[in-house]
């Protein structure tokens, strides 16, 4: 986890990191003790420690063979960063922080290659998210068509 928090470049990452099985949930071991995540900071922390938690109990269950389904879902991480007081497309460009811009990338790539290199293909993480990165790497792990207009999971005509 500590490793993992570092390649995102979260608060506290360069304190190790673990998972209190007593309180369930995120702590960073720091000098001054103990800081829970509840108290580590933004929104793009506590996305970026879920991703990292959730992504180390996947890998634990993986090696130990467990009999866990092998795949995550996860419903429109970068949240923290399209507000939601705007009409979004979802293209990243419309995010209006150049540092939120990184971090959205750096998010996802953090994903793909996890998976490409770390899990070696034996999980799979299901997102659904405005996000659309124009990268190959990214649209490659574009599944269906992008939900915009008429265009949506249930076609208007169901409606009607």
């Amino acid at each position: 986890m500590s490793k993992w928090a570092q390649e995102l470049q979260l608060e506290h990452s360069n304190h190790p990191i673990k998972l209190d099985l007593k309180r369930l949930t995120v702590v960073a071991d720091t000098p001054d003790g103990k800081v829970p995540l509840y108290q580590m900071g933004s929104g793009e922390n506590w996305v970026g420690y879920h991703l990292v938690t959730y992504m180390a109990l996947a890998k634990w269950f993986i090696k130990r063979k467990r009999p866990v389904p092998s795949f995550v879902f996860f419903d429109q991480p970068t949240q923290v960063y399209f507000p939601t007081d705007i009409d979004s497309t979802g293209n990243i460009e419309e995010i209006p922080v150049d540092e939120d811009r990184r971090a959205v990338k750096k998010m996802f790539r953090w994903l793909y290659d996890l998976i490409q290199h770390e899990f070696e293909g034996r999980f799979q993480v299901i997102v659904t998210d405005h996000a659309d990165i124009d990268e190959d790497w990214f649209q490659e792990c574009v599944r269906d068509k992008k939900w915009r207009g008429d265009e949506a999971l249930i076609p208007l005509s169901w409606i009607e």
